[in-house]
């Protein structure tokens, strides 16, 4: 089956052929009703499909030559048209000989079912009737011509008129825009910032604003010849970082860097530059733009300010150390007082000692009063290092009432008789997690300030309870604990007026005469209890006594209790294994000596640390333990540490000081320190460290 389209619009063309083109079909196009006419003398074509709107011969045309044809007007012919589709153009159709009328477009189905009707059943009687001068089917078809001429004349104007008005707001947006882009370039050339667009590759610098030659004392020019060469001003030491992030960042919005670019002249500047992507209107990141500054000047406010703050904080620096020179009289004073009683009552007691050796009663009590004196001096240091923060703080279990009871026997026993001491003990309290020295220390404080108050004498007592968080005053709960074991110390004493009250906890503060005191007790006991989550309350009035609350939590969790037994130094066994014993002070190491020999050891002792070491070479094949102080001449314990492993391995280590940083404790862990004990230690303390670490596989 052959087909000839004819329709003046390629497109048209092409779309229709696509459409009906098959295996069975063949299709021929002309643009016109002549170049059709020629085909159709040449071919022998089976179905016409035409426009009605062409040049030279338009449709109706065409379709009357058909029919008035002999020799082809017998062919199906199909109007398809888009332009004359009223009822008078369908009807002067089908006048002129059509067999079908189509208005474009036609889908698919409705053409193909249109060309199968019309192959299949073609109109029997056409009635056509010609296009001869003065013929009706004329008058009609001169008429719908002259119709479309006049809506086409009408189009054409109208477009014309678009077109006109188009081309004012192109030339009127043209305009819009030289503006703008003068406006733009005023804008950015009369700041200081810089304004720069570069191509997505960077490789072509799209727009650079004025700036740029005032801050890097370059031509834009140079630039837009090299874009690259911004980068070659950069200082060396910020370029790599700036065109690394230059890669990765400016494309996603993130670019955001400071840097020094070097003038030509030498000159460093400070830039602060920023980036950002270009989008079209599909997302797609066709530019990159960005804004830099000079930020020199700022930079040098920021150097300059540093430097005012560095030497602000070393006036203040110079300004503490001056107030703690300045309290170090007070401090000073103080602790001589407290450490010239505990020094007259070892005198005392050891001059008086061996005229009662023969009274066992009498002997007994003053061996008590030396063992009770050194330990308030122990106490003294621990309460000064632990102010200082010297100390480490060590969380275990405790039973509360065994402290306060700890303290009650020391009251009794030290106290003048004028004061009389009460103490209510609640049964059962639960165990908290806190630092047995650290509490000690604290109710001792609190226990001698209630006990200066009263130096007429007095009550004191001494009460522990426990409170729910809901019975607690409003807002002093911390809301850490649902339970808090509470410590009531109360005295009878002067009281304290509301702005002494308000000073009470401030470092080196006291209102005791000079050499009466040193002003860290209760600083002390406030920090103390700020580290275990408590906190301490205080009532007070002039002339009716003063109340210590000290709150401290009650861990939620259980843990297992582990009670440890109390033994005395005839309990501890001893052994028969070899110490060598390094301790500068003759007086504490002959003591250690006697202590260990009765208990059964070989024993060998040195003065410092060079006679260690050369004592541990010599016999470090039958010494088990070594004991050395931290603190020794020659060779520091360190270094004695250090040197002894360096000749044995194996051997177990204790390491005994009065005071060792943190770090340095960590550091010689290293060393595999078998135990760490703090000075002054009991004889059973040392027995039992020693034992201890000598059973240790």
């Amino acid at each position: 089956m052959v087909i000839l389209i004819v329709d003046d619009s390629y497109q048209n063309r092409k779309l229709i052929s696509a459409q009906l083109e098959s295996e069975t079909r063949k299709i021929y196009t002309a643009s016109n009703g002549i170049e059709a006419l020629e085909i159709l003398e040449n071919t022998e074509v089976n179905l016409i499909i035409s426009d009605i709107l062409m040049p030279q011969m338009d449709g109706y045309q065409f379709c009357s030559q058909v029919r008035q044809n002999e020799k082809f007007k017998h062919i199906p012919f199909i109007v398809y048209t888009a332009t004359y589709t009223s009822d008078s153009d369908e009807k002067l159709s089908f006048d002129l000989g059509a067999d079908a009328f189509l208005k474009k477009p036609a889908g698919l189905k409705l053409l193909e079912e249109t060309v199968a009707n019309v192959v299949k059943n073609p109109r029997s009687e056409r009635n056509v009737k010609r296009l001869v001068i003065d013929s009706a089917p004329l008058r009609q078809y001169n008429h719908r011509l002259v119709e479309k001429l006049e809506e086409k004349n009408f189009e054409l104007q109208k477009r014309s008129e678009e077109l006109g008005y188009e081309i004012e707001e192109r030339r009127r947006a043209e305009r819009l825009n030289r503006e703008g882009e003068e406006l733009f370039k005023e804008l950015t050339d009369a700041i200081h910032e810089v304004f720069w667009m570069t191509s997505l590759s960077k490789n072509e610098m799209v727009y650079i604003s004025q700036g740029y030659e005032q801050i890097w004392g370059r031509s834009r020019q140079s630039l837009f010849e090299n874009p690259i060469s911004w980068i070659e001003s950069i200082h060396p030491d910020d370029r790599d970082r700036v065109y690394n992030s230059a890669k990765t960042k400016q494309v996603t919005g993130e670019y955001r860097e400071e840097y020094r670019i070097v003038r030509p002249d030498g000159e460093i500047r400070w830039i602060r530059d920023k980036a950002f992507p270009v989008r079209n209107e599909k997302g797609e990141t066709v530019r990159i733009a960005g804004i830099a500054e000079d930020i020199t000047e700022h930079k040098l406010k920021e150097s300059q300010l540093k430097e005012v703050e560095k030497r602000r904080a070393e006036l203040e620096e110079q300004l503490i150390q001056a107030q703690k020179l300045e309290s170090l009289g007070t401090l000073a004073s103080g602790i001589a007082h407290d450490f010239n009683n505990i020094l007259s009552i070892i005198m005392g007691h050891t001059s008086v000692i061996e005229s009662n050796r023969n009274n066992p009663e009498k002997f007994s009590q003053h061996i008590a009063a030396l063992h009770m004196a050194t330990q308030r001096g122990a106490s003294l240091v621990r309460q000064l290092l632990t102010f200082a923060r010297k100390t480490e703080f060590n969380l275990e279990l405790i039973q509360i009432n065994d402290i306060i009871l700890e303290i009650s026997k020391l009251i009794s026993q030290t106290f003048p008789k004028n004061i009389r001491l009460f103490t209510n003990f609640e049964k059962n309290l639960p165990w908290i997690k806190a630092d047995a020295n650290q509490i000690h220390q604290v109710l001792l404080n609190l226990c001698v300030n209630a006990r200066d108050a009263m130096p007429d004498g007095g009550i004191l007592n001494m009460e522990s309870f426990l409170a729910a968080e809901e019975n607690l005053k409003p807002g002093y709960s911390k809301n850490l604990a649902e339970k808090y074991i509470v410590l009531r110390i109360s005295d009878s004493g002067s009281g304290m007026s509301e702005k002494t009250k308000q000073r009470i906890f401030e470092p080196f503060f006291t209102t005791k005469e000079i050499g009466k005191g040193t002003g860290l007790g209760l600083a002390l006991a406030y920090s103390v209890i700020e580290n275990h989550k408590g906190w301490i309350e205080v009532d007070s009035e002039l002339g009716k006594g003063t109340t210590f609350f000290v709150y401290l939590p009650v861990p939620k969790e259980k843990s297992e209790v582990i009670i440890k037994p109390i033994s005395s130094e005839s309990e501890f066994s001893g052994g028969n294994e070899s110490i060598l014993v390094i301790e500068d002070e003759e007086l504490l190491r002959n003591m250690l000596g006697d202590l260990l020999e009765s208990k059964g050891y070989k024993v060998y002792l040195a003065a410092d640390g060079e006679d260690g070491v050369e004592q541990f070479l010599l016999r470090h094949s039958q010494i088990d333990l070594v004991l050395t102080d931290l603190g020794l001449p020659k060779f520091g314990g360190e270094e004695v540490i250090k040197r002894i492993r360096a000749i044995h391995n194996n051997v177990k280590i204790i390491l005994a000081s009065g005071f060792m940083e943190p770090e340095l404790k960590l550091a010689l862990k290293d060393f595999g320190i078998s135990y760490f004990i703090q000075k002054p230690y009991l004889g059973t303390e040392i027995l039992s460290c020693i034992r201890s670490t000598l059973d240790q596989k």
